[in-house]
């Protein structure tokens, strides 16, 4: 869930910019990382998780909202929904743990 080519690829650089806020590419990135190590650090501490987890889930949410103000294809929204769901699910197995 970690995506670490937020930081390096030049593709997703001219997308942060067609999205309208190239200035937060790197902000993402690193928020991106921490998130999945807390996901990590949540096998041994599921609050951590829980918290990592929930974090990658609003982050993909805000990504999802920016693809609908700009009207990307559906198609195109899917991953950011699917990853969200998938991080809103690991949210509730944390929190039963």
């Amino acid at each position: 869930m970690v995506r670490l080519e937020l930081l390096f690829r030049v593709r997703l650089k001219d997308e942060f910019a067609r999205y309208g806020v190239p200035a937060f590419r790197s902000f993402v990135g690193v928020l991106e990382v921490l998130g999945g190590l807390a996901v990590l650090l949540g096998l041994a501490f599921p609050p951590w998780g829980a918290f990592g987890a929930a974090g990658l889930a609003l982050l993909m949410i805000l990504g999802l909202t920016v693809r609908i103000r700009i009207h990307d294809a559906p198609r195109l929204m899917l991953p950011a929904a699917t990853f969200a769901a998938m991080n809103m699910a690991l949210v509730i197995l944390f929190l039963r743990a």
